[in-house]
């Protein structure tokens, strides 16, 4: 979103941090953390509200994987590269779950990758030997746990679900930052030996700044443009059903998990409406929310259940389908970790830590160099 000068409040808040970090969903909200951590006096902004944006209106899936499997991955960027991945996104998994404990958010353990197909059922087979050979626990196996037809499964250990929103207000509010909610930032600007962000209802003047809105990244500054690309991603549940679906479960284009009070929830299918779900717009299409309904219809047609609630969530999409994290080529005190292809609960927190040692510690952040475009 943008802010026109007509909404911009008459005399807005005038305010001083040492950081400022942009967007308050989970990536930012850690990044908050982390630098409170190093005694650093921090705000945290957002145009509306923790967890407002997808960190809020995700699934929940916290997965040791990424939007390509293991094997596609070493492919584009070598295995010592996809080896340091992996050992981040495993290291994000484990933290994940010690925040879900830490905070009392609900969680439950375990996912399944799902083969629809015969040849789906050779790439689970591939992934799982790819990931044996580094040293990650899984258990493939041909048949559907679900006896519903699935061609073959993938389970991965450490893999478990946790309720998204929570998570991150949890992780908000124990951040130690000061919060400006309801801010929509318009422009970033240098101001002396510093930077003011210059937000609707306050101005903040900081010595660095820290951009984690993902999706919305392309409205913080040009450059962004060409790295990150708003992508929306649809979400229904279904009326409460008899027991069906133990353990989540994950396909190629669909995803969908059995909440504790008997309603199914499920997303995905973007990828049969790509071209109208290339955009930053919040709402839902009945096209693609039909055709989750006719998804689940299909593959457990013995249930009986009717439409109750549907949802949309703004992603951040690279060309690579990578995290990016890098600084702005005129702004060398603003730095920005986003673009996460709908896998922000795999990677988020370690992206959010290279952002903030990019920034105070000068380190490259490896694979997830915005250098890459």
């Amino acid at each position: 979103m943008t802010v026109s000068k007509w909404q911009e409040v008459s005399e807005p808040l005038q305010a001083e941090h040492d950081d400022v970090v942009i967007g308050a969903g989970i990536v930012g909200s850690y990044a908050a953390t982390l630098l409170h951590q190093r005694g650093r006096d921090v705000a945290l902004v957002d145009a509306r509200f923790a967890a407002s944006g997808a960190s809020g209106r995700n699934a929940g899936f916290v997965l040791t994987s990424q939007r390509e499997t293991y094997p596609t991955l070493i492919a584009q960027v070598g295995r010592p590269a996809a080896r340091e991945i992996l050992d981040m996104v495993l290291d994000n998994v484990a933290r994940m779950r010690a925040l879900a404990k830490q905070y009392e958010v609900p969680w439950e353990e375990g996912a399944i990758h799902l083969a629809e197909t015969q040849a789906d059922a050779r790439e689970l087979e591939e992934w799982a030997r790819a990931f044996a050979a580094d040293g990650v626990e899984v258990e493939f196996a041909h048949g559907d746990p679900y006896g519903a037809g699935y061609a073959a499964s993938l389970q991965v250990e450490g893999d478990f679900m946790v309720q998204p929103a929570r998570l991150t207000e949890a992780i908000a509010a124990a951040s130690g930052a000061t919060f400006y909610d309801h801010n929509e930032v318009y422009r970033i600007e240098s101001e002396g030996q510093g930077l003011i962000v210059r937000g609707r209802r306050a101005h903040i003047r900081c010595r660095k700044v820290y951009i984690a809105t993902n999706g919305y990244g392309c409205d913080m500054h040009p450059h962004l443009r060409r790295i990150v690309r708003p992508v929306r991603g649809q979400i229904l549940i279904t009326t409460p059903v008899e027991p069906l679906i133990q353990v989540a479960g994950i396909t190629e284009y669909d995803y969908f998990r059995q909440l504790e009070d008997g309603r199914l929830m499920i997303g995905g299918a973007r990828a049969f409406f790509e071209e109208q779900e290339y955009t930053a717009e919040d709402a839902v299409t009945p096209n693609l929310i039909q055709h989750l309904e006719a998804y689940l219809r299909h593959w457990f047609p013995g249930i009986s259940f009717e439409v109750e609630h549907q949802w949309a969530g703004i992603h951040g999409f690279t060309p690579d389908r990578r995290a990016a994290v890098g600084t702005l080529p005129d702004l060398p005190d603003a730095v920005f970790a986003l673009g996460f292809s709908g896998y922000g609960n795999s990677i988020g927190l370690l992206a959010a830590e290279r952002m903030v040692e990019l920034a105070l510690d000068g380190r490259d952040p490896g694979p997830l160099s915005a250098a890459r475009f």
